[in-house]
């Protein structure tokens, strides 16, 4: 783990709107970025940033994965606090951290904070300071460098952590300029004002919402879901979305059988359009979506393992008919007669058992799930908290019977 412990290195724009160069912060162009927008000001509550920091260092795992730098506000308070923390827990390396900030809000260069400041955090690796004395006016400057270094053909996304002002500003531009976004719900503020949908309707933020790429993601549904929403993100290359509508064939097994990952059951966007059902999208991820992806891995599994046992079944017929044609060539030798004897019983052996070899069992559980979610979704709204409650314990224990009682195919 890189830590920068004689904290980050200081660039200082001489204006608002002066150049930035990613060279100047030793950052090469043409990577993707992650820039982590949200409460900057104040410290987080204890409870709220314990349930952020494995999603944080996630992020940063993934991050650096992909090749991507991650931009926050720089400061050692709110999320950048939080970014600083995740930092420390990586094992490994680490993504390069830029922070952007006002300068009239930190202190720099191993200053004594005034009042009004905060420290720079030291897990950072570089700090751009921006003129000014309020939060919120380093934003053109992050977006600036955000495009910068990302350029035209590489991914940008927001990661909007609770929120402020500051941050609607942020992603008004953001949006604007036809970047992802994701949303991570039950972080409060702005995040949890766009998954419910009580955004007001005279400002341009709810229709760049509705019409840009846009996740929203709860923070119960942990590091898991935000990884894939950001390796999905990050992964994408140009022309990647035309690709990606022809799949590669798949004629012959995989010898080694890997899971896909886990993919969401309905858009991560959805909520934006309907926000009433944002609370039974939540509940289903949590408790619907983590069993049906195993019954999903499951029959999977089964039906790879069938296919090979397939292939090495028309394989041994095809030794079959070479050691029958060798036998006729070479009359007189008993041993081409033992191998097609051999091979012959081996491929009826294959054959039978590849018929047993695929899970429908995995298969009716996936089937009897999926139903599940969706009719959770369908299920009118609860009245109050109790009928809520009752039935998210009705849904954990269908869930329950779905995935360890038997079941019938038919």
């Amino acid at each position: 783990m890189s830590v920068a412990g004689g904290g980050p290195r200081v660039r200082r724009l001489a204006h608002p709107d002066a150049e930035i160069k990613p060279r100047s912060l030793r950052l090469p162009r043409g990577r993707p970025v992650v820039a982590v927008l949200g409460t900057t000001g104040e410290r987080l509550a204890t409870e709220l940033s314990s349930a952020l920091l494995p999603v944080l260092r996630a992020v940063l795992v993934t991050a650096e994965r992909h090749g991507a730098a991650v931009v926050t506000a720089g400061a050692d308070t709110g999320v950048a606090h939080l970014v600083g923390l995740a930092a420390e827990a990586v094992e490994g390396r680490l993504p390069r951290l830029v922070g952007v900030a006002p300068s009239g809000r930190v202190a720099a260069d191993d200053a004594e904070p005034s009042q009004d400041e905060v420290r720079l955090n030291a897990n950072h690796d570089t700090a751009v300071l921006v003129p000014g004395a309020r939060w919120g006016e380093e934003v053109p400057a992050l977006l600036r460098l955000v495009e910068a270094v990302a350029g035209k053909r590489r991914p940008a996304l927001a990661l909007l952590v609770g929120g402020d002002e500051a941050a609607r500003a942020a992603l008004v531009e953001h949006l604007g300029r036809d970047r992802p976004l994701l949303v991570l719900a039950g972080t409060g503020g702005l995040a949890d004002e766009i998954a419910a949908g009580e955004l007001a309707e005279d400002d341009d933020l709810p229709v760049l919402l509705r019409g840009g790429q846009v996740a929203v993601v709860h923070l119960d549904e942990g590091p898991d879901r935000v990884g894939a929403v950001l390796r999905r993100v990050l992964g994408a290359k140009p022309g990647a979305s035309v690709r990606a509508d022809v799949p590669p064939l798949a004629v012959w097994p995989r010898l080694r059988f890997r899971a896909p990952e886990a993919q969401p059951v309905v858009d991560p966007g959805y909520v934006l359009d309907y926000p009433l059902l944002a609370d039974a999208i939540h509940e289903a991820n949590q408790l619907v979506a983590p069993a049906l992806h195993e019954c999903e891995v499951e029959a999977l599994r089964a039906r790879e393992r069938g296919r090979l046992l397939v292939a090495l079944a028309i394989a041994a017929g095809f030794a079959t008919t070479s050691f029958a044609a060798l036998q006729v060539w070479l009359r007189g030798v008993p041993w081409p007669g033992v191998l097609v004897a051999v091979s012959g019983a081996l491929a009826a052996v294959l054959a039978v058992v590849s018929r047993g070899a695929g899970d429908a069992e995995a298969r009716t559980r996936a089937e009897l799930l999926r139903a599940l979610y969706f009719d959770h979704l369908a299920a009118p709204p609860a009245a109050d908290d109790a009928e809520r409650e009752q039935r998210v314990r009705e849904l954990a224990t269908a869930v329950a019977r779905h995935r360890h009682e038997p079941v019938s195919a038919s």
